[in-house]
């Protein structure tokens, strides 16, 4: 079984039920206790601007390995434990920058701002 490193962009099937398939970041997999089954993804969307939501841009400078044709974005409310299984390993992935991860980790910090 692959283990995918934390910052891994990849695709999955969606946990949100909103599509077949959804973009992911993965937060957690390797190193966390059941990764056999289980993994902790972040959601990204092309509609979340429009939600009522911190929903930052995505932007290509964040990515090394992959780019999106739409614009994207991160859905930091969107944390899902999904079966290591869902995420599809013939698609194309990539990894986020160290610029992308710092990006991540203040849209994760910023679900406990008032």
């Amino acid at each position: 079984m692959t283990k995918f490193s934390a910052g891994t962009v990849a695709w999955a099937i969606d946990p949100t039920d909103a599509h077949d398939e959804r973009p992911v970041i993965i937060l957690s997999h390797e190193k966390r206790p059941f990764s056999s089954v289980e993994c902790t993804v972040m959601c990204l969307g092309t509609g979340a601007k429009n939600y009522d939501h911190y929903s930052p841009e995505l932007e290509d400078d964040y990515l090394s390995g992959v780019s999106f044709t739409n614009t994207t974005y991160l859905m930091p409310w969107a944390l899902y434990t999904i079966p290591p299984g869902a995420i599809q390993t013939g698609k194309a992935s990539g990894e986020l920058t160290e610029k992308g991860e710092r990006f991540v980790k203040k849209a994760l910090i910023s679900l406990f701002s008032v």
